[in-house]
């Protein structure tokens, strides 16, 4: 640094000691004033200000309780959903049992259909047994015209058995009902 004006160059010890001094403590100063500037720079990009900080702070304030608000909603749609599938659940053993009550009234009512065509089946070759053993013995040789011969069955049925022969249990057993009511009965 150059000396000031006024001051000699060879004067005193003392002034030159605090020129240096002073010089020192202005280098010093700048070299902190340009750390100082730095620092700023640094805190200008890395920080915003507090109208900025504030807008982000309210923002996330309504955030929170959005969220709040949502995670409300999300448990009452979960307690509807548990509810539901609890009615799905009720609803499915619900339907199973139906199923099987179902399944076993139609097991009952195939087993009683079963059971009714077998009985149909036995009266009919019994009624077809007592009209064989009603016709006389020359019918079921030469037919009931001796001249005609026998005629052949194409169901494998005897040759008088009638398909559309319809038989009746009534009180006083089975009926056959082709103008004919009770045995020898005409229909009335």
């Amino acid at each position: 640094m150059a000396t000031p004006v006024g001051w000699s160059q060879g004067g005193s010890g003392s002034v030159c000691l605090a020129f240096d001094q002073l010089r020192d403590v202005i280098e010093s100063q700048e070299e902190l004033i340009h750390q100082l500037r730095n620092v700023m720079v640094l805190q200008d990009e890395n920080f915003v200000s507090k109208e900025e900080f504030q807008a982000v702070e309210k923002k996330l304030v309504e955030e929170k309780a959005a969220h709040a608000k949502t995670k409300v909603l999300l448990s009452k749609e979960e307690e509807k959903l548990q509810f539901a599938l609890g009615e799905v659940e009720v609803l499915s053993k619900q339907l199973e049992k139906e199923k099987l009550a179902f399944e076993k009234a139609l097991s009952t009512v195939k087993s009683r259909a079963l059971q009714e065509s077998s009985k149909k089946d036995q009266l009919i070759t019994k009624c077809n047994g007592r009209r064989e053993s009603r016709v006389p013995s020359h019918v079921n040789i030469h037919g009931h015209f001796p001249n005609n011969p026998m005629p052949q069955s194409r169901a494998g049925f005897h040759p008088n058995f009638c398909p559309r022969l319809r038989i009746h249990a009534g009180p006083c057993g089975p009926h056959l009902h082709k103008g004919l009511q009770g045995p020898g009965r005409p229909r009335k």
